[in-house]
């Protein structure tokens, strides 16, 4: 998480995993284990030899770990979220136990860490399944806002919430404003079988007139290098993230507080001001229920056939302008979550991957499982160290005001 005290601190300890890279697949090539210093860019590209792959991050630069802990959504719908896949961990606990961690072993562990994020112990591996995939299909396609800003969300809308919901198609939106180029749509059509523009996603590939359009037959790999080259390293970082039920009004009501918050930011220097809708249709939760349970408790038959993820991306360059792109930033947040709750389609489910130190993505799990977590983390770290001697990142118990 691109968080101050999470990433990194000041004038304290960071626990460096980035040497921690190793990778092995199993002799029968069912499962991958990977270490915590790994990005998914560096995974697809290995597992690319063997025609396999894993649920894993979108970009590239995504690091494996704090992917994993905090749920992890991903391009291929039929296999839920990345923690369902994970069949294996190894813990490092406070007292400096070692754990392997499995459905059999630690049954309680294993299902806290499937969203209960960096609460009990260092992570310093994870075995994940696998499955085939040969080749994809999909890229960036870029698109002038105001021509086809009621195409887009209507094709979003209809994508999202069909009944016959092809699981091999995923789709990211995103809503960009930057000074040179004004507000701009960037859709990411993906499919994960080799062929080109197939139906289920021509509600996007259909949509003119076309800035540019980046689609081709690919490799996971490359794909996911090229949606990482849209969030370049080196700038400051706002994050947040919400979700609702798939609503034309909700997506309607979003892009015009998008509209209006552009005025308060738009002076700021090297100002990239991004909001990314992502599906989470029903096919996807139902994956994710066949795999076994997660902590994260997001709404299993949401209204109109999917949730929607929206999480924020706002870059900037000076220290000094940090005041006023949060104060808007946190603004665009109330407005959306107002309009959302509105509208009956605000649910409560906030992706820890995405949070800002504002919100409370734990709590967001429900207070069943946040009791659990909060048990768990009493019964493996007694000490309460990663409580308390860890200041960074989403806490299991009450937030810290």
């Amino acid at each position: 998480m691109a968080q101050a005290g999470a990433a990194n601190i000041q004038d304290g300890v960071t626990i460096d995993l980035r040497n921690l890279n190793q990778s092995s697949v199993s002799t029968d090539r069912s499962t991958v284990t990977l270490g915590p210093g790994l990005r998914w860019g560096q995974v697809y590209s290995m597992l690319a030899a063997y025609d396999l792959a894993v649920p894993g991050g979108r970009s590239a630069q995504v690091g494996v770990g704090g992917y994993l802990l905090g749920g992890g959504s991903s391009y291929f719908i039929d296999h839920g979220f990345g923690c369902d896949n994970v069949v294996a961990y190894e813990v490092v606990l406070a007292s400096g136990v070692v754990l392997n961690v499995t459905a059999e072993a630690h049954e309680d562990l294993f299902q806290g860490l499937k969203g209960g994020s960096s609460n009990f112990g260092i992570v310093t591996s994870f075995t994940l399944r696998t499955f085939g995939l040969k080749g994809i299909w999909g890229g960036n396609i870029f698109y002038q806002a105001e021509p086809t800003v009621d195409q887009q969300l209507r094709a979003f809308h209809e994508f999202s919430g069909n009944n016959e919901y092809d699981v091999n198609a995923a789709v990211q939106m995103s809503i960009s404003f930057s000074p040179g180029f004004g507000i701009v749509f960037v859709n990411q059509p993906f499919y994960a079988l080799p062929q080109v523009n197939p139906a289920a996603l021509h509600p996007f590939t259909n949509i003119q007139p076309q800035l540019g359009n980046q689609t081709a037959l690919n490799n996971l790999a490359a794909f996911a290098i090229a949606n990482g080259a849209l969030s370049p390293d080196g700038a400051r970082q706002m994050t947040w993230a919400l979700s609702f039920e798939n609503d034309l009004r909700t997506l309607r009501a979003l892009y015009a507080a998008f509209n209006a918050s552009v005025a308060s930011i738009a002076h700021v220097a090297g100002i990239s001001w991004s909001l990314t809708l992502e599906p989470i249709p029903k096919a996807f939760l139902r994956a994710s229920a066949r795999l076994g349970r997660n902590m994260l408790d997001v709404p299993t038959n949401p209204r109109g056939n999917s949730l929607v993820l929206c999480d924020s991306s706002f870059t900037w360059t000076n220290e000094n302008d940090t005041a006023v792109v949060r104060s808007a930033g946190l603004k665009l947040l109330a407005d959306i979550s107002k309009s959302a709750r509105q509208l009956g389609t605000l649910t409560r489910w906030v992706d820890v991957n995405h949070a800002d130190y504002t919100q409370d993505p734990i709590a967001s799990y429900g207070s069943a499982n946040q009791a659990f977590l909060r048990d768990l983390s009493r019964r493996y770290d007694p000490t309460q160290v990663f409580q308390r001697a860890v200041p960074g990142g989403f806490k299991v118990g009450p937030k810290r005001r």
